[in-house]
């Protein structure tokens, strides 16, 4: 290298390491004095610096993503010219050997050149530390996630007056659909360094990617593309009992639920264990079959049976919800195709048989993965009963002009 080009690539080092959020130098901020382009390129070719233009992320000033390769970045300077800010190289800064002792996993990281939006998984149990203190408040919309540290509280030095952005996450998904945290290394960094080693004895090896959505609200700045499965199964119980007032009945549901609001504990599992298994099991349930009116039956087909026992006395039996309804739709619909019906209630029967489980026997609280995939194939059942409930109902002549929105309609919904 040419003493020119050894000042310029010292100079792009220092200004990252000492930017204090891990910058890099703007080509404007070099002066009247800076390097042509010709000494860029060869700094390029040498892995000593990248540039990065703000053409892949809107802002140059931060390496949000890998830079791009040497050639690609050589081929739009001398197509395109010389703009954006320069870094050093992830390879420079190895060869420099620049001294991380006492910082956090993560800011070493980004000392070391990591981009700022690539992102590290984790283990499920990440999360418990703080769901297990009071300091913290969790709160999840199965696509994204917020660590809060509450106001009047001290981790690491770090004082909340109010409620304090502890860091964001998200969730990543390997190939057998298996859950893991994911945080992004920019917010990671933002955490104080006893709690970032803590993390990092969760981190996860082998190859995982984004929630789609997660993905685009965070990477792209774009809308989410579907609806999350436990916000739609809400949002078809609120359809079901529009309709009904339409028909002239009573809701059939008792309990609604605005956008945004669920029962707490209606979503996906944080900490997969068969107890938290169980307990949504049960809360499934209770939004499902057990949330059925019978008011909604009681003008039309009886609502419990009269029986005689052994020795002569009338004894009254309430008929559960879930045979009402089927008695119901069975004396007023007649469907083409008996097998959607059908499907439906074998669904329903099968969030009501999982709930029963845990009263018949007593089973060793688990941590496991498979728990996550038993929730989502349970909460598949739901909404497809809650969903093919709704279209039975539409086909009342009293519901034909009742217009359900789009992605509701065609069940545009994440179900992981």
């Amino acid at each position: 290298m040419t003493p020119q080009q050894i000042s310029l690539a010292e100079k792009v080092t220092q200004f990252y390491l000492a930017s204090g959020d891990f910058n890099g130098l703007g080509i404007h901020a070099l002066g009247s004095d800076s390097a042509d382009v010709s000494d860029v390129v060869a700094l390029i070719e040498l892995r000593e610096i990248d540039l990065v233009r703000g053409d892949l992320h809107p802002n140059p000033h931060i390496k949000a993503f890998d830079a791009e390769p040497p050639e690609v970045q050589i081929a739009k300077i001398h197509r395109e010219g010389l703009v954006g800010c320069l870094y050093p190289s992830p390879e420079s800064l190895a060869r420099r050997h620049i001294e991380t002792h006492g910082l956090g996993p993560y800011t070493a990281a980004l000392t070391l050149g990591s981009p700022q939006l690539s992102f590290r998984a984790f283990d499920l149990r990440a999360l418990e530390w703080y769901r297990n203190d009071p300091r913290f408040e969790l709160r999840s919309d199965d696509i994204h996630g917020t660590i809060i540290q509450r106001g009047c509280t001290e981790v690491a030095g770090r004082h909340a007056l109010d409620g304090l952005e502890f860091f964001e996450f998200g969730f990543a998904y390997n190939a057998e659909l298996e859950r893991a945290v994911a945080a992004f290394i920019r917010y990671l960094h933002d955490i104080p360094t006893p709690q970032q080693v803590e993390l990092s004895k969760f981190e996860l090896e082998g190859e995982f990617h984004l929630h789609p959505d997660f993905y685009r609200t965070q990477i792209m700045g774009d809308w989410p593309e579907r609806l999350s499965i436990y916000d739609a199964f809400l949002e078809e119980k609120k359809h079901i009992n529009a309709i009904c007032k339409l028909i002239g009945k009573p809701p059939l549901f008792r309990t609604e639920f605005d956008a945004g609001l669920r029962p707490q504990g209606f979503g996906i599992l944080l900490r997969p264990t068969l107890k938290e298994y169980h307990d949504f099991a049960l809360l499934l349930d209770k939004l499902l079959s057990d949330d059925m009116d019978k008011e909604f039956f009681a003008s039309d087909i009886p609502t419990e049976r009269q029986l005689i026992d052994e020795e002569g006395n009338k004894e009254c039996l309430q008929i559960g919800t879930i045979k009402l309804l089927e008695d119901w739709l069975g004396r007023f619909f007649k469907p083409a195709e008996n097998g959607p019906m059908e499907q439906m209630f074998r669904d329903i029967r099968a969030v009501r048989n999982e709930r029963m489980k845990p009263a018949h026997k007593v089973e060793e609280n688990l941590f496991d993965q498979q728990y996550v995939r038993s929730q989502r194939e349970l909460i598949i059942k739901g909404y497809s009963a809650v969903h093919t409930l709704r279209m039975v109902l539409e086909n009342h002549p009293k519901a034909r002009g009742y217009e359900v929105p789009e992605h509701i309609r065609i069940a545009k919904v994440w179900s992981f």
